[in-house]
């Protein structure tokens, strides 16, 4: 059923169209599991690297997407519909670390605390689930009133990409360096339509999957095939037509013996390539904007629980300091406060001695202590950091070698501090040559 006009449309003005971003929830996960050092982990050991790198896509996307609706797309630890009809899909992938598992379950956590509704079917994949929710759109005319962003660390998704109304915002390198797809910047890249690249992966397989394709077929023949004669199915029916279509067109005949000979395997590896849009997922646009919905204080929890010590203020930067959120979890303002009021010595000696306790937190803040002690009054907060500080022999460093530093640092940091550059200038240049002799011996000994 449409969606029921608004007052503005009503009154012929143009509305901007809500933001949609669905998230490949697996694809992101596994990016930023393998971006991030492997010791990346709790004070107690616990591994967090996946978790830290969700919780900071989602920061990122939340910020410079400044999405309407959120959802997230996952996959499921059982076989897909693919692995029946193809035993060894994705069979050369390595078995996934235990660390890796253990995340991809508390994961969740993330987006529950997010407040981003998750979506998974049975016997289909997070792109089938993203593929689906697209296709629900475009049934019911949502994408007239709603754009779509797909946010994956996997190109797949790119053959969901319709003209600018569904876009994919997928990862380059590690979980900083993104860009945003549309058909053109699909054409682009690829040199044909999101519609073709089924056939690009039917035609030159995808080892990563571990789909065949037509074995002697690369990337270029792929695309060379694709520009002059479209779709497997046209290039097949055109073969079977006019063979010497192919050799007009400077088709090798090494290649057109390549076709004849796998058409079966190119067909096949197309439908293993082809997201579908028919997964068991019931979906439709929630009633309340996710700004709406938010409850910054679960988010911060769940960032207390997994340590990720900044994430809190990068997080309420990203939602931009709404003003619902901010009433009704009454934090924003408030923790603000609360800092000026404090005494300054106290809150400076209480951050450095949460520092020697636990030298990870660098730069220790106000939430730092609260999270430490479990407690938001600042003076119960203080004792238990000091306790704690005594309890690990710690007092005297803190009285005889950080306390009476914290005047000198406040003048340093006051004044400034003198800099002979002229020396540094010279102490560069002399190690940039010694840099220059080593990588050239080590070039030497390479060769």
């Amino acid at each position: 059923m449409p969606k029921a006009k608004s007052k503005e449309e009503k009154r012929g003005e143009k509305v901007k169209p809500k933001r949609l971003v669905i998230l490949d929830a697996h694809a992101i996960i596994h990016r930023a599991y393998h971006a991030l050092p492997e010791d990346f982990a709790t004070s107690a050991g616990v591994p967090t690297g996946a978790l830290y790198g969700l919780a900071t896509m989602l920061i990122k996307i939340i910020g410079e997407l400044k999405p309407d609706y959120m959802a997230a797309a996952y996959d499921l630890p059982k076989p897909t519909y693919r692995h029946a009809a193809y035993e060894d899909y994705k069979g050369k992938r390595a078995k996934t670390d235990d660390a890796l598992v253990a995340q991809l379950k508390r994961s969740r956590e993330i987006f529950e605390a997010f407040n981003i509704p998750v979506y998974d079917a049975e016997g289909f994949e997070a792109d089938d689930v993203l593929g689906t929710i697209v296709q629900t759109l475009h049934a019911t005319r949502s994408t007239l009133h709603c754009d779509v962003i797909i946010a994956s660390g996997d190109m797949d998704t790119l053959q969901l990409v319709d003209g600018d109304r569904v876009r994919v915002y997928t990862l380059k390198k590690g979980i900083q360096d993104t860009i945003l797809y549309n058909e053109e910047k699909v054409k682009e890249r690829f040199g044909f339509g999101p519609e073709f690249l089924p056939d690009f992966k039917g035609l030159r397989g995808d080892p990563s999957d571990n789909i065949i394709g037509i074995p002697g077929i690369g990337e270029k023949t792929a695309t060379e095939l694709i520009q002059k004669f479209g779709h497997i199915e046209d290039i097949y029916d055109k073969l079977g037509k006019d063979k010497k279509a192919f050799e007009k067109e400077g088709v090798k005949a090494r290649v057109v013996l390549l076709l004849e000979k796998h058409k079966e395997e190119a067909e096949f590896s197309k439908m293993l390539a082809v997201i579908r849009r028919d997964a068991p997922v019931l979906f439709k646009l929630p009633e309340k904007e996710w700004k709406e919905s938010v409850d910054e204080k679960k988010a911060e929890e769940i960032f207390s629980r997994f340590e990720f010590r900044t994430m809190a203020a990068r997080f309420r930067e990203a939602v931009g300091g709404n003003k619902e959120v901010g009433i009704r979890n009454n934090e924003l303002g408030i923790r603000n406060k609360e800092e000026e009021d404090l005494d300054k010595d106290e809150l400076k000696e209480t951050q450095i001695a949460l520092w020697l306790i636990n030298s990870s937190i660098t730069s220790p803040k106000l939430e730092d202590i609260f999270s430490f002690a479990k407690t938001k009054d600042f003076a119960k907060a203080r004792q238990a950091v000091f306790s704690e500080l005594e309890k690990r022999n710690l007092k005297k460093v803190f009285e005889e070698i950080e306390r009476p530093l914290i005047a000198v640092v406040r003048k340093m940091n006051k004044r400034g501090v003198k800099i002979d550059t002229e020396y540094l200038n010279k102490l560069s240049k002399e190690y940039h040559k010694e840099l220059t002799k080593l990588e050239e011996n080590i070039w030497k000994e390479a060769a």
